[in-house]
């Protein structure tokens, strides 16, 4: 219902006016007087004991809390100026440059079938990286990590993958780096990873990214954007001059940008102005340099020609808002994964019956335990087809599943292959049922977090 003469109806409910608020969204809804009367108004913001309202004829208001309805004191005392301003004015903002400001570096990633690969240095050599949350430690291809001047020990370790299971021994990097990111003096194992391969064989990467490096640098890997962020200032050493001496830990500290120029600087700050020939920048340690656009390499020099108002508003009213949050607000789904090792599990239903997946961009498609298969009635095949992975390659057999879902994501009627992931202990011990591989992830748009330990998903 909307009244003709909101300010009288306030007064008389004991409500002020006030010209103090600001006006942080547009988006009306009906307020609740204790009394029964309503109103329409926006909540622009609050404090301890009274809401700030936009009245509907432009008026404003302070409202003592105890004069609402209780379903409206509870709203007001869930609002967060924070996300209103956020979706009114840096809802522009795509997740990449979101990330950015937050100092996270931008690793972009290349699709080789379903896989992530980037671009690294092992040892000061190029190096293809494998990014894979399904590998529990990092990996090394023999072939090269010996050309990159790695000495492997003995051949007595074992590993195991969806295939099968292969020897592998102990070797020192003494340099692993991905961007500004940087490992030194690592131990790491090493594997043929043709081993038992048909032959003519080749592995598409020279290493395995896996979630050990991914959860010490609180990577992020968003597959609309191919890229993969990572914090630099969390790896061993990391060509970022850190000044951190007067800044907080955690979140807080974030507020900043990496940009690199073409002559190998690094600088991390953020844009405070641009003319049309540069940007002035002002450091995390509290100097302002400006730097000709010329002087960024291409993809940063687009950035601050395109630096914007939406991208400052961020940094000044919604810096306190968490990835998690971030990524809620633009309309993902949200799943908190379990952590087991360095593994990642999600719950989700098969034909209708509960089950656990473990979230692996390492596989190229997903997967079902063959066992799971068979007990939740998909319609499962001859074994008649092959997986591949560490260890060589297994029978499998083409399935297809009625429905499989993940929070509100759902699939029907679709087609994949079936092989024993319990292959080296018995089905009951294996606690998962089957893997959610990159097919799926890159349909949804997938967003993996590891600080936040969570997956994102949205079906368009």
């Amino acid at each position: 219902m909307i009244l003709k003469r909101p300010q009288t109806l306030l007064l008389a409910l004991g409500f002020a006016l006030t010209a103090s608020a600001d006006d942080v969204s547009q988006e009306y809804r009906e307020f609740t007087g204790s009394n029964g009367k309503v109103i329409q108004a926006v909540l622009v913001d609050k404090d301890e004991d009274n809401a700030m309202l936009l009245l509907s004829n432009g008026g404003r208001a302070k409202v003592p809390l105890e004069n609402l309805s209780e379903a409206d004191r509870d709203f007001v005392k869930a609002w967060s100026k924070e996300k209103a301003l956020f979706l009114q004015k840096c809802l522009g903002l795509t997740v990449r440059e979101l990330l950015e400001l937050r100092g996270y570096e931008p690793i972009p990633f290349r699709f080789e079938s379903n896989s992530i690969i980037v671009d690294g240095k092992l040892n000061g050599k190029d190096a293809r990286f494998l990014i894979d949350t399904g590998a529990g430690t990092s990996l090394l291809h023999v072939p090269f990590a010996e050309e990159a001047g790695c000495e492997i020990g003995p051949m007595d370790e074992i590993i195991y993958g969806v295939s099968g299971q292969a020897p592998a021994g102990w070797t020192t990097m003494k340099t692993f780096q991905l961007g500004q990111s940087v490992f030194k003096d690592r131990k790491i194992l090493a594997t043929d990873r043709t081993y038992r391969m048909p032959d003519g064989y080749k592995p598409k990467d020279d290493a395995i990214f896996g979630a050990d490096f991914l959860n010490t640098l609180d990577a992020v890997i968003t597959y609309k954007d191919r890229t993969m962020f990572l914090r630099p200032d969390l790896s061993d050493e990391s060509d970022i001059d850190l000044d951190l001496d007067d800044a907080t830990e955690g979140e807080d500290s974030l507020k900043f940008r990496i940009f690199k120029t073409k002559d190998g600087k690094v600088l991390r700050g953020n844009v405070v102005s641009k003319s049309t020939v540069s940007a002035k920048l002002k450091l995390t340690n509290g100097q302002e340099q400006s730097v000709a656009f010329s002087r960024f390499v291409p993809e940063d020099e687009a950035y601050v020609r395109k630096w914007s108002e939406a991208g400052d508003t961020f940094l000044r009213y919604c810096g306190g808002l968490s990835i998690e949050e971030l990524l809620t607000l633009r309309k993902y789904q949200s799943f908190e994964y379990e952590r087991k090792g360095n593994h990642i599990f999600v719950d989700g239903t098969l034909n209708g019956n509960d089950v656990t997946y473990m979230i692996d961009t390492g596989a190229d498609s997903s997967l079902l335990h063959l066992w799971a298969a068979e007990k939740y009635d998909c319609e499962v095949g001859p074994m008649d087809q092959k997986v591949h992975g560490i260890g060589g390659e297994a029978p499998a057999a083409v399935t297809k599943i009625l429905e499989l879902t993940m929070g509100k994501a759902k699939f029907t009627n679709r087609k994949v292959l079936s092989t024993d992931l319990a292959r080296f202990e018995g089905d009951d011990e294996l606690d998962y049922d089957g893997i959610f591989g990159a097919d799926f992830m890159r349909e949804l748009d997938a967003v993996i977090t590891y600080k936040d330990s969570r997956i994102f998903l949205i079906q368009r």
